[in-house]
């Protein structure tokens, strides 16, 4: 079934990608549902910025939906951030590939040029054909970067975070 992938940071034990894996006929449903979360005058959900009571609701609100969660990690021992972040993009891209994501969107920072150079080589012969895009987004217009930003800080932040969003993991790399 053809989805989109929503992608956010941590850095937090190492450097942490996650990709919130949507299918297309869930993406207006998943986007309300985060909505929803909101507060008067909150433009997007963040969880550094959320007090623990928010975050379990955030977390429970995830797990209610169809989506799946790919994570990579790396290490960044006496490495700079870009190399972790890179070495993250060259997993997670082929193996979003492999599970029929269509369009990829990574939230908008001031490496999305690197960011192209790196996934460009990997995508090039998909984007040819017709059957993959990515674009970098702002998160205050892409509700579903705030899954992906969501997960990789109950992830990075560990126990009963982590717990909490176990069964929507479906793919995890660990890298060196």
């Amino acid at each position: 079934m053809p989805a989109h992938a929503f992608v956010d940071e941590s850095i937090r034990n190492g450097y942490l990608l996650s990709a919130a894996v949507v299918p297309v006929a869930e993406l207006s449903i998943a986007r309300g549902k985060l909505r929803e979360l909101c507060k008067p005058g909150q433009r997007r959900l963040h969880m550094k910025d959320e007090n623990d009571s928010r975050r379990r609701e955030i977390l429970s609100t995830l797990t209610g939906l169809d989506l799946q969660v790919y994570l990579c990690r790396a290490s960044l021992a006496g490495r700079p951030v870009r190399a972790g972040r890179d070495e993250c993009l060259r997993a997670l891209v082929p193996a979003l590939l492999e599970h029929d994501v269509s369009r990829l969107v990574i939230e908008s920072c001031n490496q999305d040029r690197r960011d192209n150079q790196v996934i460009q080589p990997m995508a090039g012969a998909f984007v040819a054909a017709g059957r993959f895009a990515w674009v970098h987004a702002k998160p205050s217009t892409e509700p579903l970067l705030w899954a992906a930003d969501a997960t990789a800080w109950a992830v990075g932040r560990g126990g009963d975070w982590r717990r909490r969003v176990r069964e929507i993991i479906r793919f995890t790399a660990d890298l060196a």
